[in-house]
């Protein structure tokens, strides 16, 4: 039957060559794009979500956390991440999730959640499974040009996930991220130069499960750095590690915050705030590095009347952050929709927004300047908005 088939087709061919090869060449594109559909299916956060299914949060529920979180809504997907860049890297990544399937349908729930649980609570085992080369890709030029130039990023110039069409500095100035070796900070200064380059520090060291953590931005927790310190502080004399009291080393936005003149340039009049002139010192304030000023503070070196005018700020700060974060959320689920100058004043308002929600103290270290933030803020969100609703 099988040589009887062959002989039809070398017949067939001899007599029709042409149709023949369009016939076979129909064949190969066709058996190519449905490939090519098979890996985009089984890419997708979806395909993902059949195993990683369990719970709403922690070890099983990587879908649902990746939703919650920034990445999400800037399209970055399970393969961007959990690939190396490139083409090589993608399909690495897609053998590899064979075995996974291989482990979901012969392996126990006990060893699939023994595996999903040292994903998330052994940074070593982290930062194999996220090498900081992926990370860096998206959040560095150096690594994104040096990667680009060292790696075939593409396959007859198919281009498989969202990651390898990431071309710094385009990409990240598109959703007004900073290059974090060199870029503006809005809050604490990690110094990644130092911590990345010179001691070796993968990502998960200081941002562990910063896509399933169940929170929106993954920030580092001042205890880790504190835990990280301490600990190395004693095995390395003469390394440059700032003592826990030395507040101004890493928080140099509440220092700009305070001379009231950093944002000038972003439309922000100029406002100096008189607290450094009047207290010195951040311990004037702070009795320690962990524990925020109460009212009782002020009351201590003043009256009750600047208790009360603590606390007014406060709750003003509070109610007007509050009436800003939905309206700032609902324009970051939009932000794919918008063209080039929406976008641009989105990013306007995204870095005030960063602003207002690292001010652990709610706007006391600047009332004034902070005041002038949401002024803006609300202007920005207002246009976007208004120019939003027309679409």
């Amino acid at each position: 039957m099988i040589k009887k088939c062959c002989r039809g087709i070398c017949s067939f061919a001899k007599r029709r060559p042409s149709l023949f090869v369009v016939i076979v060449l129909a064949i190969i594109v066709l058996l190519f794009y449905a490939t090519y559909e098979a890996l985009h299916l089984t890419s997708s956060p979806k395909f993902c979500a059949i195993c990683h299914e369990d719970a709403p949060s922690g070890p099983g529920g990587e879908y649902y956390t990746w939703e919650k979180n920034v990445h999400a809504y800037v399209d970055v997907t399970c393969l961007d991440c959990h690939g190396k860049p490139g083409i090589v890297g993608y399909m690495r990544a897609k053998i590899g999730g064979l075995y996974d399937v291989y482990s979901q349908l012969l392996h126990s729930q006990e060893n699939k959640m023994k595996i999903l649980t040292e994903g998330a609570t052994n940074e070593e085992y982290a930062a194999k499974l996220v090498p900081n080369e992926w990370c860096l890709f998206c959040h560095s030029d150096e690594v994104n040009k040096t990667t680009r130039e060292n790696t075939f990023m593409s396959f007859l110039g198919i281009k498989m996930r969202n990651m390898d069409k990431a071309v710094n500095p385009q990409f990240r100035e598109k959703y007004g991220l900073p290059d974090i070796f060199t870029g503006p900070v809005t809050g604490v200064d990690p110094n990644h130069a130092t911590h990345v380059k010179e001691l070796g520090l993968s990502c998960a060291n200081c941002h562990m499960g910063v896509a399933h953590g169940g929170e929106f931005y993954n920030r580092t927790k001042m205890e880790t750095c504190f835990t990280c310190h301490d600990e190395e502080r004693p095995k390395k004399e003469g390394q440059k590690m700032p003592e826990n009291e030395d507040c101004a080393s890493c928080h140099q936005t509440v220092l700009k915050e305070q001379e009231g003149t950093f944002l000038e340039d972003k439309g922000i009049e100029a406002t100096p705030w008189l607290m450094p002139s009047i207290t010195g010192e951040c311990s004037s304030c702070h009795a320690d590095a962990t524990t925020p000023p109460t009212p009782q503070v002020c009351v201590d070196c003043h009256d009750e009347s600047y208790g009360e005018m603590m606390s007014d700020f406060q709750a003003d700060f509070t109610e007007q952050k509050n009436a800003l974060t939905p309206v700032w959320m609902e324009l970051f689920k939009s932000i794919n929709k918008m063209n080039d100058e929406e976008m641009a004043k989105f990013n306007r308002l995204n870095y005030f927004y960063t602003l207002i929600d690292m001010d652990a103290s709610k706007g006391i270290h600047n009332t004034d300047l902070m005041n002038g933030i949401f002024e803006k803020a609300g202007e920005i969100a207002k246009e976007l908005q208004e120019s939003m609703a027309k679409k």
